[in-house]
C-alpha cells in the first residue's frame, strides 16, 4: 500500500470589480510571479500558497492568511474598474483535500484529489473564481430585470408608459451598456490550454464545472438578458408609436388650423 499523504488547501475567491488592468498591475508588481499571460497572473507566496488574479475582476487565494488577503485586495483596488466590494461582497470559499489513497471525488464545497501540484491548485482557483463571477453577473442581470419589470408593471396598471421619453431612452442605454459588459465578460470564461492537454486536469475542470453548475448558471444569465432585451425592444416600439400619435395629432391640428384660417379669411 502506498503511504497516505494528507493535505488541505483552502481556496477563497473574491470578485473585486468588472475589470482588473493586468498589464498595469504587472508593471507595478513583479514579485513572486509564478506564471502570467495577458489575462491573468499566478503568484506563488509559499508552499501550496498562491494568489490568482484574472482580468475579469477576480482574485483567489490558496492557503493565504488574512494579512496577505487584505494586502492584495487593497493593492488591486487601484487597478479595478467598476469595483463591487463597495456595497456588496461577492466571495466564495472552497477546500482541496489531498488523500493519496483515495480517488478523485467532488463535494458541494470541496474536492478530494489523490495528488496535487500548482496546476491542480490553479484550475480549482479558476473554477471557484468563475463561480463568483457568475454570482456577480447573475445579480447584475436580476437587478436589470427588476428595473425592467417595474416599467412593465406600470404599463400593465396604467395601459401606457409612465416614464418620459428621455428617461426611458437613458434607461435603455444604461441597460444595453450593462448587457454588453456582462456578455463581454461571460463569453470569455474558459479553462487554460493546459487543461485540455492533461487528462487529470481535464477531469478536475469538468467535475468542478458540474459542481458549481457553471454552464447552467451561465444559461440562466443569458436567458434573463434575452427577456430584458425583448422588453427593451417593446419599450422602444411603444415610444415610437407614442411619438407617431403625437405627430399625427400635430398634423391634424395644423390642418384644422389652416381650414379655420381659410374659412375666416373667406368670410372676413
Amino acid at each position: 500500500m502506498k503511504p497516505i499523504i494528507e493535505q488541505k488547501v483552502k481556496i477563497l475567491a473574491y470578485q473585486l470589480g468588472e475589470k482588473i488592468n493586468i498589464k498595469n498591475f504587472k508593471s507595478e508588481y513583479k514579485n513572486d510571479i509564478y506564471s502570467s499571460s495577458l489575462t491573468d497572473i499566478f503568484i506563488k507566496k509559499g508552499e501550496d500558497s498562491y494568489i490568482y488574479i484574472q482580468n475579469y475582476g477576480e482574485i483567489s487565494f490558496a492557503n493565504c492568511n488574512e494579512a496577505i488577503i487584505k494586502e492584495y485586495i487593497d493593492l488591486l483596488r487601484y487597478f479595478v474598474t467598476r469595483p463591487t466590494l463597495i456595497d456588496r461582497e461577492y466571495k466564495e470559499d472552497f477546500l482541496i483535500s489531498v488523500d493519496s489513497n483515495s480517488p478523485l471525488h467532488f463535494y458541494y464545497t470541496s474536492i478530494q484529489v489523490p495528488k496535487i501540484d500548482a496546476d491542480v491548485i490553479k484550475i480549482v482557483m479558476l473554477n471557484v473564481s468563475q463561480s463568483v463571477v457568475l454570482d456577480y453577473f447573475t445579480q447584475l442581470s436580476l437587478d436589470l430585470l427588476h428595473d425592467t419589470n417595474r416599467i412593465t408593471g406600470e404599463l400593465e396598471q396604467r395601459g401606457k408608459l409612465g416614464i418620459s421619453k428621455i428617461k426611458l431612452m437613458k434607461f435603455i442605454g444604461k441597460t444595453l451598456n450593462t448587457q454588453n459588459r456582462i456578455i463581454d465578460s461571460l463569453y470569455f470564461l474558459d479553462a487554460p490550454d493546459t487543461v485540455w492537454e492533461n487528462e487529470y486536469l481535464s477531469k478536475i475542470n469538468t467535475g468542478l464545472s458540474k459542481t458549481f453548475e457553471l454552464k447552467t448558471r451561465f444559461r440562466e444569465v443569458e436567458y434573463t438578458l434575452k427577456i430584458i432585451d425583448h422588453n427593451l425592444r417593446t419599450f422602444a416600439q411603444l415610444i415610437q408609436h407614442r411619438d407617431s400619435n403625437k405627430l399625427e395629432w400635430i398634423i391634424i391640428f395644423l390642418i384644422l388650423f389652416e381650414v379655420v384660417h381659410a374659412i375666416i379669411g373667406h368670410y372676413f
